[in-house]
């Protein structure tokens, strides 16, 4: 823990007893000795104290149906490394910590409410459901030095996943995971597919108008913080409306470009497809 850093936190409207989901690029994090996501795994913790609850994505790699053979070498069980960063490993290696049992979206969180916000989370449910539990609870969002590299809140997923937006992709079903189950191991095929997020960043300026966004210095890294029940509902009205809000600029996004309920951007993402293979042999 650093003083330095649980100033900033409080500056930002991080609160004793708050439950928030914590994204970050602690790299962008400036200490004077030690591990930067260390200080604020321990910053955030000191700050809202033992009646908080630290919330952090701790989600692990999914493989196309025709790589089963090397999925199977990298299954999903309970100590699964995250593939999110080192701050949500850090919670998985708290003694404390619980983990929701989806395959390959799994959620992590320390604190009282820690099991009501990754209840019901497994194969049976979408890849964002802890976010509706988040919100049920009040809970917080936080995005520590990922505001441009990383951007925007997860509740935008929960957004398409209310609008039963998640799974009208061409992707659905072609990726999963091996899951174990003591010595043997399945196939868990994923439905929904929550997708590319780099045109999250767009509703920021919507946040501001709604006057739900702070936005401050955590550790010398630029952050925002909000509350994830008013960051959904300013989401959740703009894409009511315009479902393709969310998407990415990058005409070449396979994500973006496979959404069967954006016949527009599908017909753009295969034009932009000889292009990609020329940038690809043309390096």
């Amino acid at each position: 823990m650093t003083q330095r850093i649980v100033s900033d936190l409080q500056n930002l409207g991080l609160r004793s007893g708050d439950t928030v989901l914590v994204r970050c690029a602690t790299k962008a994090i400036n200490v004077e000795t030690g591990s930067p996501a260390k200080a604020l795994f321990d910053s955030i913790c000191h700050t809202i104290g033992p009646t908080g609850t630290l919330v952090a994505l701790s989600f692990t790699s999914d493989f196309y149906f025709w790589q089963k053979q090397r999925a199977a070498q990298f299954p999903f069980h309970s100590r699964t490394k995250s593939q999110t960063g080192v701050l949500p490993q850090i919670v998985l290696d708290h003694p404390a910590s619980v983990r929701s049992k989806h395959p390959t979206n799994s959620f992590v969180a320390i604190g009282p409410n820690a099991n009501a916000i990754v209840q019901g989370h497994d194969e049976s449910s979408t890849s964002f459901f802890p976010i509706k539990n988040l919100i049920d609870l009040g809970g917080k969002l936080l995005l520590v030095g990922c505001v441009d590299s990383s951007p925007g809140f997860s509740t935008v997923h929960r957004v398409q996943e209310d609008l039963d937006l998640a799974d009208k992709t061409l992707m659905s079903r072609m990726r999963g995971c091996a899951v174990q189950e003591g010595d043997d191991i399945r196939w868990f095929e994923r439905k929904d597919v929550a997708g590319c997020s780099a045109g999250f960043g767009k509703f920021y300026r919507h946040y501001e108008s709604a006057g739900i966004l702070r936005t401050g210095l955590v550790g010398g890294a630029y952050s925002i913080f909000a509350d994830a029940a008013a960051a959904y509902g300013v989401e959740r009205n703009i894409m009511e409306k315009d479902p393709t809000a969310a998407f990415c600029d990058d005409p070449c996004c396979t994500s973006c470009g496979l959404r069967t309920y954006a016949p527009a951007r599908m017909t753009k993402f295969f034009l932009s497809i000889p292009l990609k293979v020329a940038r690809r042999f043309l390096g």
